[in-house]
Formats: C-alpha cells, sequence, structure tokens
C-alpha cells in the first residue's frame, strides 16, 4: 500500500457523512473503516462494527504529521 496515495483513501459512492455505511442509520458516533470488498472508506456506527467485523477493517496505515512535520 501506498502511504501518500490519495486513490488508497477514497470513500465508497455509496456513504453518506451522517449515516452508517451498513445499518443506514443515523448514529453520534461514527467511525471511519475500510470495507473490505471495495477497498474504499465507509463509516460504520459501532454496533456494526462488532456484529460484523468480518465486513469491515480498522485501518491506522495513513501516516499522520505530527507538530513538527514528522510522520
Amino acid at each position: 500500500m501506498k502511504y501518500y496515495d490519495e486513490e488508497s483513501y477514497r470513500f465508497h459512492n455509496n456513504d453518506v457523512v451522517d449515516k452508517c455505511f451498513c445499518c443506514n442509520q443515523n448514529a453520534p458516533r461514527l467511525l471511519i473503516v475500510r470495507h473490505v470488498e471495495s477497498g474504499k472508506m465507509v463509516r460504520l456506527c459501532p454496533e456494526c462494527m462488532i456484529n460484523y467485523t468480518d465486513d469491515y477493517l480498522l485501518d491506522n496505515t495513513r501516516p499522520w504529521i505530527g507538530p513538527k512535520g514528522n510522520t
């Protein structure tokens, strides 16, 4: 995986900002995870993340720039 490849961090076309990708319900808290089948990022409520762990992946591979510009 290329860390700085923006194509790797695209959201799924059916993802909606304020709804869970799986159950389509509004949730006070949504997690951003990778949909395994499509390889795209989606938003999930915590309940769906627990219930469908085989279909979604916590993806923390993207480097975060620290306060001094270090990764």
